[in-house]
């Protein structure tokens, strides 16, 4: 089988099975007790079926058993294992504690080199392993509208695709990316621009978890990493700013919020959830192209891609934050 034709099987075999999945949990999650009844941090105001991620899931599983000519088992057997869990926490609840040690002990096993065991490689490691866990929280805390997380994917993944393709030539990792947009694609149509199944833990989870660890697999050197990150910046920044602040207000980093910008948005300011969502895809596919278009001049242009989005977000944030304090001003007068 050629390369162009199994990216059309990949695709079209991904599509099918997220959006057949997802639709039968929309009409049958009910009685799989698998509904997301609102609650402080929900962005929704009726009970919806959660899962609907399990077909990106499903299809993530039977591409990397059907494709995975480079025998990269750790690139899909760990994210299937951080899917599962995802799936027992929609359906049940795992403790905070169990589910980030889960977590940690299966970012460890993703990128162990069996070959290094030095300071340095040890120091690296713990490293990865804390972005790793971190990027697959990021995400699914950032999955609270409609649409946002699974046009996030196809974004970040598409871009993902294109950079091990053209500038890795990792083809395991191109061909798990598609299955991942075509995944969450199947998806998209029965979450926007109205929810008729979340995508749940199942999906939020396996997506950043994939996203992190092809990021630690393809980075061979700084200006590599930079770039790739820039695919996902959105998520990135709202979830570090978020928490940073939260932190500098001494609150409770483990107590659900609605604190995000996106929320903010969304929210406070009544945004419609499609508009937000579409907005947060398009600015991370903007920088995300110039990050790719700055790769291929050197690192001094990836650092100025970083520092101006970066710049651009925090302002973005406080003019949001000022904007809402007026408004609970007059509000209160």
């Amino acid at each position: 089988m050629n390369q162009g034709c199994s990216y059309w099987t990949v695709s079209l075999l991904s599509i099918f099975i997220s959006i057949t999945t997802a639709y039968f949990v929309a009409r049958y999650g009910h009685k799989f007790s698998l509904i997301d009844n609102p609650h402080q941090r929900s962005s929704h105001t009726r009970p919806t079926p959660r899962g609907g991620g399990i077909g990106i899931w499903i299809a993530f599983i039977v591409i990397g058993f059907l494709f995975n000519k480079d025998n990269h088992y750790r690139l899909i057997a760990i994210p299937c294992l951080i899917g599962l869990i995802g799936i027992v926490e929609d359906r049940f609840h795992i403790s905070q504690i169990w589910r980030m040690a889960i977590q940690i002990i299966l970012s460890f096993l993703s990128i162990y080199p069996h070959n290094k065991s030095d300071i340095l490689s040890l120091l690296l490691l713990s490293l990865w392993v804390i972005f790793i866990v971190g990027t697959a929280n990021f995400y699914n805390f950032m999955d609270g509208i409609n649409g946002i997380a699974t046009l996030a994917g196809i974004c970040g993944f598409g871009l993902m695709a294109f950079f091990s393709c053209y500038f890795t030539i990792e083809h395991t990792i191109t061909i798990m990316s598609i299955a991942l947009i075509c995944g969450c694609a199947g998806f998209l149509p029965l979450n926007f621009p109205t929810a008729r199944v979340f995508m749940g833990d199942v999906g939020s989870l396996l997506l950043g978890f994939t996203f992190a660890l092809f990021i630690a697999k393809l980075s061979v050197n700084i200006s590599a990493f930079l770039c790739m990150i820039m695919f996902m910046c959105m998520f990135y920044a709202d979830a570090l700013v978020t928490l940073f602040y939260r932190w500098k207000r001494k609150e409770n980093l483990m107590q659900p919020h609605r604190r995000h910008m996106y929320q903010y948005l969304s929210n406070e300011l009544g945004l419609p959830h499609w508009k937000v969502a579409l907005i947060y895809a398009g600015i991370q596919f903007i920088f995300g192209s110039c990050a790719l278009l700055a790769y291929t001049k050197g690192l001094l242009w990836q650092i100025a891609v970083f520092a101006i989005f970066s710049s651009l977000f925090l302002m973005c944030y406080k003019y949001v934050n000022n904007m809402l304090g007026r408004l609970n001003c007059e509000a209160g007068n």
